[in-house]
């Protein structure tokens, strides 16, 4: 191959890059020659047969980015309902890797091995690749899994929300990386906290709070023997429970004082640990919990940091189960971030919780007979009877 020709995905392309052509030059695909400048996004579709699977650039032609055009069309609800279940199955598989990962991880705290950054990494790298990929389907199963292991899953979702939001934040692949790292490593050290006070059902006593606070500076102490860790994923780590205006522990840092990455897994920490079930309590709704922080703005967290997480999880996040205000039951697919409060939706049920026909909608375009049609609550699934690998069945 020429050595400014590069073989990429057609899902890689973007405006400003030159298309040679595309196929393999098989029988069954063959190699079709385009030679143009893909200007927008409405270019791609339109030189790219939806089959396309290899694309061929030229490495040394690009659009000067004035004369390029980065807005994204705006899917249908249909086609984000087939994009996010054609995602689901990746996203399913990199969920069950860090599973195992993170239960691996726990157990291997609790007896007293060494961590290896090398097992944490790729993890980490297939986590950022997948949020690139879809995000829906990242923050779907998020959902979708609130039911099961907290212990496991919580390392996991502060991961998946927090390179979220750093990826929003403009942080590059490395510090995502790093940001990462930080987030699945967040509170190995409850892995010293005795088992009688992580797992207690109910709250903890002033001594036993106390003991609990102790787990940053404990897991400053498993990581500090961790080979390739950098300094600012150390901070991350020991920094998640500090607090906006210094009320936070282990030191009371505040504002600026405390790392980007601490004041970021702060808010991915505490909106992972409301909206997810717990032996001694139930899952606050994404709405109801995004209401409660933003009390805390400014205070508890950094403000600038929540607005941003507010927009990039949305307050009705792809896998939320909502109810709407023509009372049917729906599960939301893909928010709109210029309508927070209208996103797309497949609906499920009529008033009464029997299957209706699948219809996707989107309800910041949706017209009901002159009626606006909008999302009137999120119900929690269980007490409903619903079961969530039902719901998850809908996606497929």
């Amino acid at each position: 191959m020429v050595d400014n020709i590069k073989a990429i995905k057609k899902k890689e392309v973007k405006p400003g890059m030159y298309i040679q052509g595309y196929g393999k030059g098989t029988f069954h695909d063959p190699q079709v020659e385009v030679g143009r400048f893909v200007e927008s996004y409405d270019d791609i579709a339109k030189y790219l047969p939806n089959d396309t699977e290899q694309v061929e650039i030229l490495t040394d032609k690009f659009l000067d980015v004035s004369e390029v055009n980065f807005r994204r069309p705006k899917a249908s609800a249909k086609q984000a309902a087939e994009a996010l279940a054609e995602a689901m199955p990746a996203a399913r598989k990199i969920h069950d890797e860090a599973m195992n990962y993170s239960k691996k991880l726990f157990a291997d705290i609790q007896s007293g091995k060494e961590i290896e950054l090398e097992d944490a990494v790729p993890i980490v790298d297939k986590i950022i690749e997948n949020v690139s990929a879809n995000k829906s389907a990242s923050l779907t199963l998020s959902f979708l899994k609130r039911y099961d292991e907290y212990t496991y899953t919580h390392s996991i979702n502060v991961n998946l929300f927090s390179i979220l939001l750093g990826k929003d934040m403009g942080l590059d692949r490395e510090q995502l990386q790093h940001l990462g790292i930080a987030a699945l490593f967040h509170d190995v050290g409850k892995g010293r906290v005795p088992s009688e006070v992580l797992n207690k059902p109910g709250k903890l006593t002033e001594d036993e709070f106390d003991i609990m606070k102790g787990h940053p500076l404990l897991g400053l102490k498993v990581l500090r023997s961790v080979d390739g860790l950098s300094p600012e994923i150390l901070r991350g780590v020991v920094e998640h429970h500090e607090r906006f205006n210094g009320t936070g522990y282990p030191r009371q840092l505040e504002g600026d004082g405390i790392h980007p990455y601490g004041r970021m897994i702060a808010i991915a920490d505490v909106y992972d640990a409301l909206t997810s079930v717990r032996v001694y309590k139930k899952a606050m709704t994404a709405a109801k919990t995004l209401t409660l922080m933003y009390k805390w703005k400014g205070t508890d967290f950094d403000p600038v940091y929540l607005n941003r997480f507010v927009r990039v999880i949305g307050i009705y996040p792809p896998g939320s189960f909502v109810q709407l205000n023509d009372e049917r039951y729906a599960l939301v697919l893909e928010t709109n971030e210029n309508a927070p409060l209208k996103p797309m939706v497949k609906i499920l049920f009529d008033k009464r919780r029997k299957p209706l026909r699948h219809e996707c909608i989107d309800l910041s375009t949706y017209d009901l007979n002159g009626k606006e049609l909008k999302v009137l609550c999120q119900p929690d699934p269980d007490e409903l009877g619903v079961n969530m690998k039902m719901l998850a069945g809908f996606l497929a």
